[in-house]
């Protein structure tokens, strides 16, 4: 047990392979597919280039389009 301890101790995780298990690369992909449906690839893009106020910004406008079209 103590050998094991002394292994890790000067473990160097900078170049560990980044795995990214198999239901988290799912939800990625279904979720593309979903931007990909609602919104335009140029759209999708210019949006996930900004920054959090803005984005946030437009969540609400799209909010308000959302509560207008359900009355």
């Amino acid at each position: 047990m103590q050998n094991e301890l002394e292994r890790y101790k000067n473990f160097d995780p900078t170049n560990a392979p980044l795995v990214k298990p198999s239901f988290v690369k799912k939800l990625q992909e279904r979720h593309a597919i979903a931007q990909a449906k609602a919104f335009d690839a140029d759209v999708v893009e210019w949006l996930s280039s900004q920054d959090n106020e803005t984005k946030q910004h437009i969540n609400d406008m799209v909010r308000h389009v959302m509560a207008l079209k359900r009355v």
